[in-house]
């Protein structure tokens, strides 16, 4: 068995981190899930989907919609001017924790770039040629994602009347020292594309010009598809022509996947505008279900501001409060990545909760209840040994055109199931028992 291990490690190495940056332990213990888990996931991403479909539609004319979701004034712009189509969500992904007392319960998600899925196939699918195990299915996570490329470039095709193509001209967009970091992993869906048929490269974004409403790349050749794979918040820092840029992209004759347009609910704020009772007239009657489903799954969560409602109906004094009750809570800006904003009380010490509180009442933050975090006891392989640690653990669908398409199974030291703080972090490779 340990020649496994070692095969398996190698061949991860070699695609995955062939730089040598990679973080994550490679983990040998499989998440395994049964039919009906999967289906009930399912039934909350199409739940979830169809919400934010109808938030995309009545963003710009529904008051409390725009109230809830608020943006800095140069954000809100750049919004109002981006196009909105049929359906704009391509991909997206719920982040979730199993909870032994709570249930299933949603801490944020992420509908701009959901990552690591890419990661998530190749371990799969070596894991299965190495190790061979009888009964597990891994979803194909690759086709999927074509399928959502290929159903949206319909649609913005449609949109901008572009002519029928067999080979399509596909760039995936992102900037240069993260092509650099995790080339491997783009190499990975680049390749199935290219046996699809098509021609597929990556590319930072700056190389990309728009010319008489045309994206092109840098051999002069026409792009037909952009598979974006950075947030709009980045485009202050890294974009040449920062906005610009996007507003460019987004009304030349180029099919954007995911639009830019999907910044409109990827913030925090979302799961406020879903939860919060107060908000649920903005729903029509056949979204009802949806949004019960929804919200039986988001703990309590409120935007902070200077008074804030209580899950019992009482008001209070949201700071003197939020100090008193540090342990019981989680404090999130509601607009930041990769828990780089998310504080629990618990873990921190008086003082400095303090000051996550009295940073958090100046706007843009929101409180969510504390959940209880399911551990999972795993196993690893490094140093050529076999290494058991416990972890938190979060089971995080993806989203693509609507439905379930995979999941991103992490675990960390950390309470955040974050790569950056935690000791000890990995990604499970995940699979359905069949006939279970």
């Amino acid at each position: 068995m340990k020649e496994k291990y070692i095969n398996y490690s190698t061949v991860v190495k070699k695609v995955l981190d062939p730089t040598g940056r990679r973080t994550a332990k490679l983990c040998i213990t499989p998440y395994l899930y049964t039919k009906e888990f999967k289906e009930k996931m399912n039934r909350i991403v199409i739940a979830y989907g169809n919400l934010l479909e109808f938030v995309f539609g009545n963003f710009n004319t529904n008051k409390k919609i725009q109230e809830v979701l608020e943006y800095r004034p140069e954000l809100e712009n750049f919004l109002n001017s981006l196009n909105v189509y049929e359906k704009n969500l391509a991909a997206a992904r719920i982040d979730i924790f199993t909870t032994d007392n709570d249930g299933i319960k949603m801490c944020e998600s992420n509908a701009e770039i959901p990552g690591a899925n890419e990661e998530s196939f190749f371990l799969e699918q070596e894991y299965l040629k190495i190790f061979k195990p009888d009964d597990y299915q891994a979803m194909p996570r690759m086709e999927i994602v074509y399928n959502t490329l290929m159903r949206y470039y319909s649609i913005q095709a449609k949109y901008f009347n572009l002519p029928k193509k067999e080979q399509l001209n596909i760039y995936l967009a992102q900037w240069q020292p993260e092509i650099d970091r995790i080339l491997g992993e783009y190499d990975i869906i680049m390749d199935y594309i290219r046996k699809k048929g098509h021609k597929c490269g990556v590319i930072d974004p700056n190389r990309i010009v728009i010319k008489d409403n045309k994206a092109y790349d840098p051999d002069g050749e026409q792009i037909d598809l952009i598979y974006r794979r950075f947030t709009c918040e980045e485009l202050p820092l890294y974009a040449d022509k920062k906005w610009q840029m996007a507003i460019d992209w987004d009304k030349a004759a180029v099919a954007v996947v995911n639009p830019f347009c999907t910044k409109r609910v990827d913030s925090k704020n979302i799961m406020v505008l879903f939860k919060d009772e107060e908000y649920e007239d903005v729903f029509p009657d056949n979204l009802k279900e949806d949004l019960s489903i929804v919200r039986d799954i988001i703990p309590w969560t409120k935007k902070i501001k200077e008074q804030i409602i209580l899950e019992d109906g009482s008001t209070v004094n949201a700071k003197e409060y939020l100090i008193k009750a540090k342990d019981n809570y989680v404090i999130k800006h509601a607009n930041a990545y990769a828990s780089s904003a998310v504080f629990l009380g618990s873990d921190l010490e008086q003082e400095k909760w303090n000051e996550v509180v009295n940073k958090a009442m100046e706007g843009d933050w929101v409180v969510q209840a504390r959940i209880d975090l399911p551990e999972i006891e795993l196993e690893y392989f490094e140093d050529n040994k076999v290494k058991t640690i416990k972890c938190i653990f979060n089971v995080n669908p993806y989203m693509y055109d609507g439905k379930l398409g995979g999941f991103l199974v992490r675990a960390s030291t950390d309470k955040l199931t974050s790569f950056k703080t935690g000791t000890i972090a990995t990604i499970m490779p995940c699979y359905q028992i069949n006939n279970k």
